[in-house]
């Protein structure tokens, strides 16, 4: 593929993907990522984008160089990485919290440092269909399967919303399952897999290998080690709520 050429008068710097780029089809480990301008916060500031929650995907599309990748398929682990590295480049590290002191139980703030936030390590190593192997150990059976997309996960989300006002339980479960599981004991045949799921599979393996994925697959390491007023030590993670933007919306 002829690389992609990058206007030379745009400042931008490399962000390396938590993801590690596995669930791409072109496998990309890092993206070129253009610094906030003043012009984004024609973006950033707008009442349409904002009400609609559509401020992340357009701030995306316009800072993300690349484009092999669209912005609505970035998994969440991607994006959070590209807007640490936006906001850091922007406003600085310093990130202030508000948590709850678990021996008072009163609110204290706290600052925390974005750019000591470290990519987690990934030990798992993908077999030549480029899976993820896994033992199922109540049905002694193994198992390969792969990190569900972020088309997989809008897909999902959209299936949930679609039975809210109906009558019945959403598959929701299963059908994250029969997305990740790709192979069953040697059998990749969808139909076979997607009955061991609804009629066999027991509980405990559902969980114990949905638990697994959940430790296992690449990201962010937003775990903190904070000190409270009464000098206890929690743990807390850092989150993207209205708090983490608040440097965007500041100014009138």
């Amino acid at each position: 593929m002829e690389e992609q050429r990058i206007d030379p008068t745009i400042a931008y710097d490399m962000v390396e993907l938590p993801s590690r780029g596995i669930h791409y089809p072109s496998k990309k480990k890092s993206l070129r990522v253009a610094y906030l301008t003043a012009a984004d916060e024609n973006i950033l500031s707008s009442p349409n984008l904002l009400a609609q929650s559509q401020v992340i995907i357009e701030l995306l599309k316009r800072k993300v160089l690349d484009k092999e990748i669209k912005a609505e398929e970035l998994v969440q682990e991607d994006k959070n990485a590209i807007l640490i590295f936006l906001r850091n480049t922007a406003f600085g590290s310093q990130y202030n919290m508000t948590l709850i002191d678990p021996k008072t139980k009163e609110e204290f703030k706290t600052v925390i440092d974005l750019s000591i936030i470290k990519i987690k390590d990934f030990t798992l190593v993908e077999d030549n269909n480029g899976e993820y192997p896994y033992f199922l150990e109540k049905s002694k059976k193994p198992i390969t399967f792969n990190f569900l997309t972020q088309t997989q996960l809008t897909e999902l989300e959209e299936m949930g919303d679609s039975w809210k006002d109906g009558d019945g339980i959403a598959p929701l479960k299963t059908k994250k399952l029969e997305m990740m599981i790709k192979s069953l004991d040697g059998n990749r045949d969808p139909m076979q897999i997607r009955g061991f799921i609804h009629d066999k599979m027991p509980l405990k393996d559902s969980q114990d290998f949905q638990k697994f994925v959940e430790k296992e697959k690449p990201g962010l390491d937003l775990t903190q080690t904070i000190e409270t007023p009464s000098k206890e030590t929690v743990r807390s993670t850092v989150t993207f709520g209205v708090e983490f933007f608040r440097p965007f919306y500041g100014i009138s």
